[in-house]
């Protein structure tokens, strides 16, 4: 499983970022991204989505740490992949990291 979550983090870093390289300017002010993200219903529905399983998931990352007594200052990591690339880059990446702890562990 953890190639697997290794390759899914390296595609979850490579797929959102060729969508957000296709229009720089949004990218490049902070405004114009917001008003895109929530340019319409099923934009906001997209982007609300992914902001509550953001916040599920750092939920998930604090108390996986501190049961593995990794050191939870992976979360900054963790939050930066998130808003930096995006969840689907956060997610596999943490499920990879957390699958050799547990390999460490044994």
């Amino acid at each position: 499983m953890k190639s697997l979550y290794l390759l899914f983090a390296i595609a979850g870093t490579i797929a959102p970022w060729f969508w957000l390289l296709q229009d720089l300017p949004a990218l490049l002010s902070p405004p114009l991204f917001l008003q895109q993200t929530f340019a319409n219903a099923i934009a906001s529905t997209w982007a609300t989505d992914l902001l509550i399983s953001a916040v599920v998931f750092f939920c998930l990352v604090w108390i996986e740490l501190k049961r593995l007594n990794a050191s939870r200052s992976w979360m900054i990591l963790y939050i930066g992949l998130t808003f930096g690339v995006g969840l689907c880059c956060s997610l596999p990446f943490f499920l990879y990291h957390r699958e050799q702890l547990l390999e460490r562990q044994r």
